[in-house]
């Protein structure tokens, strides 16, 4: 099974159409289901629009520039080498230069450009393992709401003017309404007349937190605040 799931179906002496269009097809079949697979484990919290055709496209994509490789003959091990640097390189690309800010979006991309590359290599049974582990935890991890952040872990914002001591100044607001707190950062804004604080804590109970926001407005002359669920605020990602 071991010997057999890690053998390649394209031949060494050269490819067969046959073998090159089942690659390919198998990678469509793929982006496929690791679009439908993003799309419902995303189902409660939005994604964009585009992702999902470049989740379809990725792995057909990519195993057709790896069967394009062999048939020009990039046999040699600098040519594999070229060819894994390539695969690096893509990856990076995908890391660095894309627009997306969730990580599991990019995960995604990761998975449909890796089952892509291993399809064009023509390891399809040790791809087809690969992608159903892959698909296996994805489903574990969606049902058991492993990743769901915390409801109790949250960002304060909190805006007091230049003229207000703010060392400690909620200091005992936080202690009776989290478990715990901490200062991450100050900012000056509106031209240096009001400083920004920004806060990290653990809510003791989420029913009070419109009384915990009134007190912090006694303290603070009623300016801004802000409480969000750590895991969207994008400053904190």
């Amino acid at each position: 099974m071991v010997l057999s799931a890690l053998d390649s179906i394209l031949s060494s002496d050269g490819l067969e159409w046959w073998s090159s269009l089942l690659c390919v097809f198998i990678s469509i079949i793929m982006g496929f289901v690791i679009t439908l697979m993003y799309r419902f484990y995303k189902r409660n919290k939005g994604f964009s629009g585009d992702l999902p055709l470049s989740l379809i496209l990725m792995p057909a994509l990519t195993s057709s520039i790896v069967l394009i490789s062999r048939i020009i003959g990039l046999t040699s091990e600098t040519a594999r080498t070229t060819l894994g640097f390539s695969l690096v390189g893509m990856l990076c690309l995908v890391r660095f230069r894309s627009v997306q800010k969730d990580a599991t979006d990019l995960i995604f991309i990761m998975f449909s450009i890796i089952t892509g590359f291993l399809n064009g290599l023509g390891y399809l049974l040790y791809g087809a393992i690969v992608f159903v582990l892959a698909i296996i935890v994805i489903l574990i991890v969606s049902f058991t709401k492993i990743s769901e952040p915390s409801i109790k872990e949250m960002s304060l914002k909190v805006v007091v003017p230049e003229n207000l001591n703010y060392d400690n100044l909620f200091d005992d607001i936080l202690k009776e309404y989290t478990d715990k707190w901490n200062l991450k950062s100050v900012k000056t804004t509106d031209f240096g007349t009001m400083f920004e604080l920004n806060y990290i804590l653990i809510i003791k109970d989420n029913s009070k937190q419109k009384e915990f926001i009134d007190k912090i407005r006694e303290r603070n002359g009623n300016l801004n605040i802000s409480l969000s669920i750590r895991r969207f605020n994008t400053q904190n990602q």
